[in-house]
Formats: C-alpha cells, sequence, structure tokens
C-alpha cells in the first residue's frame, strides 16, 4: 500500500520540527518557568514580535503555557516535556551519526 499523506499529528511534529524557532523555543524551556526576557536572551535572532508569535502559537497547542499571575514567564507542559525529550533525542541520534560518519 502507497502511502500519500502522514496522519495530522505526524504534520503537526514535523511543522514544529521545520520552523525551527519553535524547536529553539521548545530546547530553551523546561518544566521551570523561564522568564520573558531570558527567554528572549537564550534565543537569539528573533524580533520580539515573532517571538511572542511563536510562544502564542505553542501555548495554542498545548506545549508550553504561562505560569498564572505572571503572564511574562513560560514552562513546558507535559506535553511539551514529550517533544523535548524528542528534540534531545534527535540532536542525540545526530551526534552519534555525524560522529560515526566522521569516524571520531
Amino acid at each position: 500500500m502507497a502511502l500519500t499523506n502522514i496522519n495530522l499529528g505526524s504534520e503537526l511534529g514535523l511543522e514544529i520540527l521545520h520552523q525551527r524557532w519553535y524547536a529553539l523555543i521548545l530546547y530553551q524551556l523546561d518544566a521551570q518557568p523561564t522568564d520573558f526576557m531570558e527567554l528572549r536572551r537564550t534565543v537569539r535572532g528573533i524580533s520580539t514580535f515573532n517571538l511572542l508569535l511563536r510562544l502564542k502559537k505553542l501555548t495554542e497547542w498545548g506545549l508550553i503555557e504561562t505560569i498564572p499571575d505572571d503572564d511574562y514567564s513560560y514552562r513546558l507542559t507535559i506535553s511539551g516535556v514529550m517533544f523535548h525529550q524528542i528534540l534531545t533525542s534527535l540532536e542525540n541520534w545526530g551526534n552519534t551519526t555525524l560522529r560515526h560518519e566522521l569516524k571520531i
């Protein structure tokens, strides 16, 4: 059977990986609150406006949340932690593959 489409869940995951800002933001966050200005410093090269847009979208997807009574701090949700683990696994796979390719 030929595969012509992937499921919606896979498409969302690939969208997050394809748009580097999403992955970079998720990579910088964890389950502990991170202040917006700290996030702004660690995710370099993105404008404040675009960072806010990406944070809004990640919140809509349920990957991050704002801290109650502190709209300027963000943390990963359980789903976000799961995706962070996927990013870490991809990084480990890539590093291993590169070491093998380069015979380091």
